[in-house]
């Protein structure tokens, strides 16, 4: 303390003397000898010891400058050992007693008052003992560290040149992994002051603080604070980026965005929802990014959506996207079907979004690696195969978040398929998806069935690139649909995966009564119906198992005169009665073929008549509403020799009712004009009679009362003297043609 007390001295009455500045580097040697090392170093010498530098730094005020160096050497130690300031607490050097750990404190936070922004060339050591300290177990060596922490923060942010930013963020991206929530709450504050100044590189260091903020939101530990001040901090760092210039914006967000990514598959919905706000963020950040909008742009121009005046800078955005779109769309569908609503609803504006942005990327899309990601979360319902009945499934149905995931995944393929066909069709990437596709066929839930069906109805009506068969996607299983022999020729892919399905429903007979019409309906709303319905009737022609033809002319019989999806073919179906009035007499002539060997279209009409006679009641629903009406009364007749069977019956009683509905109201005015067609009132007449007196039978006696008895009895000339009450000598050739063939079908 002499010592001391006389280089002081001397100091004060001559501060630029040499002499002067020798006694206090004497003095500052005495302490390092006495007080910190060498054999009479004890616990109470290094108390002494830091006390006295305290006391020596605010005795040199504004000089402690040029005494700095060998200052912070007695407080932080050199390479050859940690000072009292660094020392781990709980190692058997001095600085293991509490008093000496906040003394250290007092002595650092004294000489930092005087030696002000000469002390940040130090501050990431500093940091490195104060972050030990704010962690202490001691109640008043974490109170002096605050004080210091608080000191040092004042110094700081108005000295910021001063700082050495880069080797201070290596420190506290280190620090900020530790556990202890006191250390997190230190270097969570320090960074929102690092972020804070001015003339920082965010570009580097953004990418850094958000890899160690997650880490603290990840970390389960018993703090709110520190959850809280790290959310606040996100905040802050998006607010950052979005402030920031189109370059360096986009240069953080290609950075991060694997790690928001990954983020996405947390356990914590907080973290989860923090990633997918950034994502999202990030999105709309993209240049000219305009939501919808920029989805609807045209196909041509949609490459280069993302133009500036920079032709390079939207080509960066563009190649980055394309990078980081496969992760991003896979840390999605984690979120996608999220319990927790606000992650779901998040996630489903966010896969919006993408599928908005993709549309912009053209053909930039990468498509090997979305078609990789997307045949892994595509899957059959669990313990369900195709073709397995369905009794013999096992496991419950798929949760409602799978479900979600399953239709995002149908929603990106057909993207792709809309705005990559040339990579999609290729053969082995159509091998890799058809079958997941097909497969959902049979989930539970209609969404994904739905979204399934767009997808088939995208593949069947595209035009590959490779030719497809439709053994490259149903390799290993059977092919070959229907047994009866085709016509030569090569089939296409719409037929074949027409004829795939429809074995579905043979063996998924469940399936084509619960689901059937659903799925039909969605096919003829993506694809062309008429093609469709003339594809489906020649395979019917095919089918061997008579039970499954007639329920298959049932179910699209029903579509066909009741849905808005096929209401195009009930309009052909009526102008081919108009302008084709010997309409019949074309099924006995045999299919021409024009000059080029192509077979001329057959009126639709005919196409289904002959299908549909496998199910007589739906022959005759079709001959109703095409206004075949000699036939209709024909087939009428026939059905007397039918076996009256319950399910006969209910197929009469709904055809009564369809009848009684408002798309046969054409038919029922043409009650009014009995004379032109009697073979009408035949034909109702004859239900009539075969019907039992239920509630059909009393809706169709009702409607044909209307008709005065007089108008029925002119209606028709005088009754034939010979055959049956029906007139067969008035047949003609042809209506005799197609009866023998309703003859052999309806009685096989």
């Amino acid at each position: 303390w002499t010592c001391c007390k006389k280089s002081l001295l001397l100091w004060s009455v001559f501060p630029t003397s040499i002499w002067a500045i020798v006694e206090v580097q004497r003095m500052l040697q005495c302490i390092r000898a006495y007080c910190f090392q060498g054999p009479s170093a004890t616990m109470a010498s290094v108390k002494s010891g830091l006390t006295t530098i305290g006391a020596v730094a605010i005795g040199l005020d504004s000089k402690v400058g040029d005494f700095l160096e060998d200052i912070m050497q007695l407080l932080l130690g050199d390479p050859l050992g940690s000072g009292p300031f660094l020392a781990e607490p709980s190692s058997d050097q001095v600085s293991g007693d509490a008093r000496v750990r906040y003394l250290a404190c007092e002595s650092l936070f004294n000489v930092a008052k005087v030696a002000n922004e000469e002390l940040l060339p130090y501050l990431d050591r500093i940091f490195d003992g104060l972050s030990r300290l704010a962690g202490d177990v001691v109640p008043d060596v974490r109170h002096a560290a605050q004080v210091l922490d608080r000191l040092l923060k004042d110094i700081t942010s108005h000295h910021q040149d001063k700082l050495n930013v880069g080797s201070f963020v290596d420190e506290l991206a280190k620090r900020m992994k530790f556990k202890n929530p006191m250390i997190r709450q230190l270097c969570l504050g320090w960074t929102s002051l690092v972020l804070s100044m001015e003339n920082v590189d965010l570009e580097s260091f953004i990418p850094r603080f958000l890899e160690g903020i997650f880490e603290v939101m990840e970390t389960h530990d018993h703090s709110r604070d520190s959850r809280q001040n790290a959310d606040t901090l996100l905040d802050k760092c998006l607010e950052k980026v979005k402030n920031l210039e189109r370059p360096k914006a986009r240069r953080i967000i290609f950075q991060t965005a694997q790690r928001l990514a990954q983020s996405c598959k947390n356990q914590d919905k907080v973290i989860r929802l923090c990633s997918l706000c950034w994502l999202y963020e990030y999105v709309k950040l993209t240049p000219n990014f305009a939501g919808a909008a920029c989805a609807a742009s045209s196909s041509a121009s949609s490459a280069f959506a993302l133009r500036e005046t920079d032709e390079g800078e939207a080509m960066a955005w563009h190649n980055g996207w394309s990078q980081r779109l496969p992760d991003v769309m896979d840390g999605v569908f984690d979120c996608i079907g999220d319990k927790e609503t606000e992650v779901s609803q998040m996630a489903v504006d966010l896969n919006n979004s993408l599928l908005e942005l993709s549309g912009s990327l053209g053909d930039g899309l990468p498509v090997t690696e979305l078609v990789t990601k997307l045949r892994n979360r595509l899957r059959p319902p669990e313990g369900r195969q195709l073709g397995q009945p369905a009794a013999a499934a096992t496991g419950s149905e798929d949760p409602t978040g799978l479900v979600v995931v399953q239709v995002a995944c149908l929603q990106w393929i057909c993207l792709l398929l809309a705005d990559s066909p040339q990579q999609m069709l290729q053969k082995e990437t159509m091998k890799e998806l058809f079958m997941p596709i097909f497969e959902n066929l049979m989930h539970p839930h209609d969404q994904v069935v739905i979204a399934s069906l767009r997808v088939m109805a995208q593949i069947m009506e595209a035009h590959p690139v490779e030719e497809l068969t439709i053994e490259d996607f149903f390799q290993d299983r059977c092919v070959d649909t229907f047994t009866a022999p085709r016509a030569p020729g090569p089939v296409d892919l719409f037929t074949k995966i027409v004829e795939r399905l429809l074995l579905v429903f043979s063996s998924e007979r469940e399936m084509l009564e619960s689901r059937g019409r659903l799925m039909i309906r969605q096919l003829c709303g993506h694809l062309d119906p008429r093609r469709l319905y003339v594809t489906v009737a020649r395979a019917i022609q095919q089918e061997p198992n008579k039970d499954f033809a007639q329920k298959l002319v049932q179910t699209f019989n029903w579509i066909l005169l009741t849905a808005a999806e096929t209401r195009q073919l009930r309009e052909e179906l009526l102008e081919e009665s108009q302008s084709h009035p010997q309409l019949l007499q074309l099924a006995s002539l045999p299919n021409s073929t024009s000059g080029t060997g192509a077979k001329e279209v057959k009126p639709l009409f005919l196409e289904l008549l002959e299908p549909w006679f496998h199910n007589p009641a739906s022959a005759l629903a079709l001959c109703l509403w095409s206004q075949q009406y000699d036939l209709a009364s024909e087939l009428t007749a026939r059905f007397a020799s039918f076996d009256p069977t319950l399910e006969f019956l209910q197929q009469l009683d709904q055809l009564v009712m369809l009848i009684e509905s408002p798309i046969f109201s054409r038919l029922r005015l043409r009650l009014l004009e009995p004379r032109q067609h009697p073979s009408l009132l035949k034909c109702l007449l004859g239900l009539a009679m075969l019907l039992p007196q239920a509630g059909a039978f009393q809706a169709l006696t009702e409607r044909m009362q209307l008709v005065q008895s007089s108008l029925l009895l002119e209606a028709r000339e005088a009754a034939p003297k010979s055959g049956d009450w029906w007139g067969q000598d008035k047949r003609t050739l042809e209506l005799k043609a197609l009866l023998e063939t309703f003859d052999k079908i309806s009685h096989a």
